[in-house]
């Protein structure tokens, strides 16, 4: 009889919290439509549009690399290079296993003649699990 009781009153508590917080499930949903949404239009060229939808995913999930990675893409696609940096060192921030940021930034650290930065984001995406780089890589080594 405790045992029901108690598998009741769990029961009852689950319920209850998702009932008082179905936001947190809310916000994830919109900042992931919003995301796919940035993504469509980056691959669409609408980079300033992309952006715009990007940013509006952040302010339901901040936490999210993906997001930040797609916005440097846009910048890139804008030729706003500084911005574009800037993003894909968000993404790495937020998430250091992020591989492609990796391999995009290196990419923008060569363009800056920069190669042992550019080399050790490379090779950090190696590390992460990239493999389509190995012709950059294969110069780091």
């Amino acid at each position: 009889m405790n045992v029901q009781l108690f598998s009741f009153r769990a029961l009852t508590a689950v319920f209850t919290i998702l009932l008082l917080f179905p936001g947190c499930q809310d916000a994830k949903r919109k900042a992931i439509d919003l995301k796919m949404q940035g993504i469509d239009l980056n691959y669409k060229r609408q980079f300033d549009k992309a952006i715009e939808t990007l940013h509006k995913s952040l302010e339901y999930d901040d936490q999210d690399p993906e997001t930040y990675f797609y916005i440097g893409t846009s910048y890139f696609g804008l030729n706003q290079l500084d911005s574009a940096f800037e993003y894909y060192s968000k993404a790495i921030e937020t998430d250091s296993t992020f591989g492609q940021a990796y391999v995009n930034r290196g990419r923008m650290y060569k363009e800056r003649n920069d190669r042992n930065n550019a080399c050790r984001d490379w090779l950090k995406a190696e590390e992460c699990g990239i493999k389509s780089i190995k012709e950059e890589t294969k110069f780091c080594k």
